[in-house]
């Protein structure tokens, strides 16, 4: 018997009409996913950036159990009288920290009687810390052969790490040499920051008389915003202020062509300032412990982001400070250890 006609209809398949009208269901579903997908994705990210965040802030808190302070930003075992033509013998908190985040092979690892990015450590720069990188800052993962800036200086490739996070220096960089923490210039800068990890620092808890909760101790501080060609910065063995800390006296997240000469008003926009790949903000650790994600519109003080200066300003290197009577930003009152502001936790 031959086929019935609603067999003969059956068998014919798909029209091409009929094809291309599933194939556009199909891409409108896929558009309708995605970025639902990407979003939980990014969910995931973040959750992973603040575990690493209170992993850091977990370990400050042990090692001031033990010494009674937070770590500062630089760690020196070089010459006592602080002469620069000999060879630095320093690294940044992120060093320090290592045994207190089960990282104690790492630490024991360091030739102290060398920098720590000198060929000697390289066991120790070499090496990629998953806790200090935000998942979401994807090129501080990467490893960068910085031999063609430093081969003259350190007698051969530097293949260097980098991080996402910072220490809250305050409202100002401490910008001096690496000197040890007895040398006038250090005493004066140390004396002016008002942050929490800085170079020079030995703050306490008792010292943050602005509360714990209303204090920044760590902070995120994206390596991928950098220009490439800005690699030097951001090292997580680095205790640099351009390496280890970030200062409020830049707003959150500012454009990406803020270059210029070393200074308050000019390079370290980039280097220095907070933020993050996360949308609309950036997560930072407590002195308490506790980890907030902070919007990048949060209150600040004057700040021209078109020429990537800070408006009303004064003072020289070690003594900045705003003009009396400038209005201070809730984003630099919450950066201050014992500035003395009424900080409530809603407008955060």
């Amino acid at each position: 018997m031959g086929m019935t006609r609603r067999g003969r209809r059956a068998s014919r398949g798909f029209t091409l009409i009929e094809l291309l009208v599933v194939i556009a269901i199909i891409a409108v579903l896929i558009a309708l996913l995605l970025p639902a997908v990407q979003s939980a994705r990014e969910a995931a990210r973040r959750a992973q950036c603040i575990n690493n965040l209170k992993q850091l802030a977990l370990g400050f808190h042990n090692y001031h159990d033990q010494n009674n302070m937070f770590i500062t930003s630089e760690s020196w075992s070089g010459d006592s009288t602080g002469n620069s033509s000999l060879p630095r013998k320093a690294w940044g908190w992120r060093i320090t920290l290592l045994p207190f985040i089960e990282q104690q092979t790492l630490y024991a690892a360091l030739n102290t009687s060398m920098c720590v990015f000198n060929p000697e450590n390289t066991t120790v720069y070499d090496v990629s810390i998953g806790a200090y990188q935000c998942p979401s800052d994807a090129r501080a993962a990467e490893r960068v052969d910085e031999g063609v800036n430093n081969a003259p200086l350190y007698n051969g490739n530097v293949y260097m790490h980098f991080s996402s996070y910072a220490g809250n220096a305050g409202t100002w960089f401490n910008e001096n040499s690496p000197y040890l923490a007895n040398q006038p210039a250090v005493q004066q800068g140390a004396a002016n920051s008002n942050g929490v990890v800085f170079q020079g620092s030995r703050i306490g808890i008792n010292a943050i008389t602005d509360g714990t909760s209303n204090t920044i101790l760590l902070g995120e501080w994206p390596f991928g915003k950098l220009q490439y060609y800005w690699n030097q910065w951001h090292w997580w063995v680095g205790y640099n202020p351009g390496d280890a800390t970030f200062t409020t006296a830049y707003i959150m997240n500012p454009k990406q062509d803020c270059m210029g000469a070393v200074g308050i008003n000019s390079s370290y926009v980039e280097d220095g300032c907070a933020g993050s790949f996360h949308p609309g903000g950036a997560n930072f650790a407590f002195c308490d412990g506790s980890v907030k994600f902070i919007k990048e519109s949060i209150n600040t003080s004057p700040y021209n982001n078109t020429n990537c200066t800070i408006t009303n300003v004064q003072g020289t290197a070690n003594a900045w400070s705003f003009v009396p009577n400038t209005t201070v930003g809730i984003w630099q009152a919450i950066s201050t250890r014992s500035g003395g502001e009424v900080v409530s936790a809603d407008s955060f």
